[in-house]
């Protein structure tokens, strides 16, 4: 379903068209289009000016600023609400200014955006800079870590599921550990563990049964169990901690229906209000 290439630039316009935007400059984006992501651009001229700027970090996850030219930044702001939710796919991109030549190319000035790929926000924190033109306000710092853009071919780490429980009791610790929301400074392997989680507790869930379509499990798996793929109902990829009722257990079908279908927005709503049902009821 995505347009872009890791690495390749693009237009601020084909930005725009992705999610179906009209907006103005700015440095988040979202629209009608694909109501699972937002976009966020980072750098530009004017950043470190500020006194901050967004950072990559030694693992491959990035620190990203929220938006709020003057004074504190709220979460009142659309797109820091947005980012907060932990909710959407963030498609990062990284600016960079045209040489004269590209500007002479392209007949006039325009941005270009190197894509970066696709990120989960995971947590966030209130950061005050020392200096620069912010100095002393307080500035919102969003922690994006990458997935693995629906590639579930990673390794699992369930090392933190007690083995001995009962298996009711297992679920019900699954569902209670999983809706808890991720701390501020969640390291990586932390975070990978509640990615974990979170896929074992969706195929305990189903019992082998697609949360799609209703139909069993197309074949058994080579760990002897269901083969069902975990989706996340309100992210383009299926990877990143979320809670209970934000994922589904489904068939390769069912799967591939929620992602690439002309009514995969109708779909994936039918889907999160049946696990919405399921876990009132677990309750």
């Amino acid at each position: 379903m995505l347009e872009f290439t890791i690495g390749k630039e693009y237009a601020r316009q084909r930005l725009l068209d992705f999610v179906g935007s009209r907006q103005a400059q700015s440095g988040v984006i979202w629209g009608p289009r694909e109501l699972g992501c937002i976009i966020c651009t980072s750098g530009g001229r004017h950043g470190k000016k500020a006194g901050y700027f967004d950072e990559l970090l030694p693992d491959g996850s990035w620190w990203y600023f929220g938006q709020g030219t003057n004074g504190n930044q709220e979460m009142t702001n659309s797109a820091n609400s947005k980012l907060a939710s932990l909710g959407l796919s963030v498609l990062l991109f990284t600016t960079r200014e045209p040489t004269a030549r590209e500007i002479a190319t392209q007949g006039g000035y325009g941005k270009l955006f190197g894509y970066r790929g696709l990120f989960n926000v995971v947590d966030y924190e209130f950061h005050v800079p020392e200096n620069g033109i912010r100095a002393g306000d307080r500035l919102l710092r969003f922690r994006l870590v990458p997935t693995t853009e629906g590639d579930e071919s990673h390794p699992n780490d369930e090392s933190t599921i007690p083995r001995r429980l009962p298996s009711g009791t297992l679920q019900e610790w699954l569902r209670v550990v999983t809706s808890r929301p991720v701390p501020v400074g969640l390291a990586l392997v932390q975070y990978r563990q509640r990615c974990a989680q979170i896929r074992y507790y969706a195929r305990l869930r189903a019992k082998g049964i697609c949360e799609g379509c209703g139909t069993p499990a197309p074949f058994v798996g080579e760990q002897g169990a269901p083969f069902l793929e975990v989706h996340h109902l309100l992210r383009l990829a299926d990877d990143g901690p979320d809670t209970p009722e934000n994922v589904a257990a489904l068939c390769p079908n069912c799967h591939r229906r929620a992602h690439y279908s002309s009514d995969r927005i109708e779909f994936n709503n039918l889907v999160r209000a049946s696990v919405l049902s399921i876990e009132d009821a677990l309750r």
